[in-house]
């Protein structure tokens, strides 16, 4: 048989590769964004179409005791049959509490065709090129009703909110309704959290962080400084303020009284910790010399995989609650650290604190610790409200800036 020589490709030139290539990235990385964009957009629509469609039925059947309980449980055994474990009867009564709580302002049929409806792919007989087709609902489906007024209730921008995905709403329905939700729904779309961040700023209670903090510009310098939130870093596993007005506690109270109040409601105060925190032992004993030390309360972190010690301070921050700190650091290195974890970390717990007290005291080692405020009342709704708007406002200043 006679072979054929075939010829050696020739490398190009650099020049024209440059040229080539960053177009194509770029159609590359523009189409992965608007699949992504697209996706979460008719995600969205539909979950709040379905709701829609769920809630006004009830609302016409409501006469009949145990209607709409019994057609959740029907519509869910007809539609998983038909597509899937995604329609379940808890997945559709948060689809119904979706459209009780989010608006979708009327628009345009053509609106909607162009930018919600989702595409299916067809190909064109000239160019050979996949193309783009909407798909036709019936005008019930794609028609937006104006939507039943309800209080606090939060309009959806397309263009604006286009990266807020399902789970980003789920986690806002679990958010009280009103000003804690509309906060925690702007600053989603402002700072284009993802759902982890999102979660992760709900569990850190950001939201009565603001609005309890003395210097807010200081608050936006921290949150802007503070980086992606799934970071592990010893200064992300605590708040300033911790909120502890689950404690009932009023007037005027001793350390004791507080450390008891804790213990009482040992589950509420772990869950203001965070979810990590362990709790391990109340006056945590420590033999110096011939002196007996009692820690308040000492935790363990799992992801930080360290022993947390806390202490519990009635009053302003002083040089000597640092000192104090530093010496039962230095103890439970010596006589509680083990090889596999990392170094103990110090949180104290206070009334009040001067940040310029607060930075130069910690600024030098020797030990990590955290010093943060703790409130066992909280402050009026309007207070909060005017706080939330400065911090708002600061925020987009810090964008700009940057």
């Amino acid at each position: 048989m006679k072979r054929t020589k075939t010829k050696a490709l020739t490398r190009i030139e650099a020049p024209a590769l440059s040229r080539v290539l960053p177009e194509i990235r770029q159609l590359i990385e523009g189409s992965r964004l608007h699949v992504v964009s697209t996706a979460n957009l008719t995600l969205v629509w539909l979950y709040w179409n379905v709701g829609r469609v769920v809630t006004e039925d009830i609302q016409q059947n409501q006469k009949r005791a145990g209607y709409g309980k019994q057609l959740l449980h029907d519509l869910a055994d007809a539609l998983i049959r038909s597509y899937g474990s995604g329609y379940s009867h808890s997945n559709l009564n948060d689809m119904r509490r979706f459209f009780e709580g989010f608006e979708i302002p009327q628009a345009a049929p053509a609106r909607w065709g162009r930018d919600i409806l989702p595409p299916v792919t067809v190909e064109s007989a000239s160019t050979n090129i996949l193309q783009p087709l909407a798909v036709k609902c019936s005008s019930r489906s794609i028609q937006q009703r104006p939507a039943a007024k309800s209080e606090g209730r939060l309009a959806i921008d397309f263009p604006k909110h286009s990266h807020l995905g399902w789970t980003h709403y789920r986690i806002l329905l679990g958010v009280e309704a009103g000003t804690k939700r509309q906060f925690y729904f702007a600053q989603a779309a402002s700072q284009r959290w993802s759902k982890r961040e999102l979660q992760a700023q709900i569990d850190r209670a950001l939201y009565e962080r603001v609005g309890l903090s003395r210097d807010t510009r200081a608050l936006v310098r921290l949150e802007k400084k503070r980086g992606p939130v799934e970071t592990v870093r010893y200064e992300d596993a605590f708040k300033d303020p911790y909120l502890l007005d689950f404690l009932g506690l009023k007037g005027a109270y001793s350390e004791k009284d507080l450390e008891s109040a804790i213990l009482a409601n040992l589950q509420e105060f772990l869950s203001e910790l965070g979810n990590d925190f362990c709790f391990i032992r109340r006056q945590f004993p420590m033999r110096i010399d011939d002196d007996d030390y009692f820690l308040d309360l000492l935790f363990y972190h799992r992801r930080l995989r360290c022993l947390v010690a806390a202490e519990l301070k009635i009053g302003a921050f002083t040089a000597a609650d640092k000192g104090q700190m530093d010496l039962y650091l230095s103890w439970l290195k010596r006589h509680e650290w083990h090889e596999a974890e990392n170094e103990p970390v110090g949180l104290i717990l206070c009334t009040s604190k001067k940040q310029q007290h607060v930075e130069l005291l910690l600024a030098h080692g020797p030990h990590k610790m955290q010093v943060s405020e703790y409130l066992t009342q909280l402050p009026s709704k309007g207070l909060l409200e005017q706080r939330l708007k400065i911090y708002s406002g600061l925020l987009v200043e810090e964008d700009r800036a940057s």
